[in-house]
């Protein structure tokens, strides 16, 4: 995932709105939550407000499992999201193991809660009608899957 500013800039901008505080959304290096938030933490150098991090669980092994411990017991994280949509979709099964090790751990485990087959499903019957600005964001999201 891509961002247009980074610590500086984006954190710049929030501090000229008053906000004295940001949390970013960890996302995996090669295959790695730990070389992630490494990376991430690297980031922050140059950051000027307090910042703490969530992680996005996008995927779900043992490997992770083990890492979200570490996140935990040795960098103080403490929140998860983990995602129902689009290309971070983790299956059911996985969600839950990923539930219960947060709830073993003392964690928050957020949920992205949309259908993600309907969510695409619905972006291509705009597409096919021509609909390529932001206004098709709410409009592929129908309100009976959300």
């Amino acid at each position: 995932m891509v961002s247009h500013d980074d610590y500086l800039s984006g954190q710049s901008a929030a501090l000229a709105g008053g906000t004295t505080m940001t949390m970013d959304f960890v996302m995996p290096t090669n295959g790695s939550y730990i070389k992630g938030l490494e990376a991430y933490f690297k980031n922050a150098e140059v950051a000027v407000t307090d910042y703490g991090f969530h992680a996005q669980i996008i995927f779900w092994n043992q490997t992770v499992s083990d890492e979200l411990e570490i996140m935990v017991k040795e960098y103080g994280m403490n929140s998860f999201k983990f995602f129902q949509a689009l290309d971070f979709m983790i299956r059911d099964d996985q969600m839950l193991e990923g539930f219960e090790k947060c709830k073993s751990l003392g964690a928050i485990a957020m949920l992205h809660a949309e259908n993600g087959d309907s969510v695409t499903h619905e972006q291509k019957k705009l597409l096919a009608l021509g609909v390529t600005s932001v206004k098709g964001h709410p409009l592929s999201r129908p309100p009976f899957v959300c």
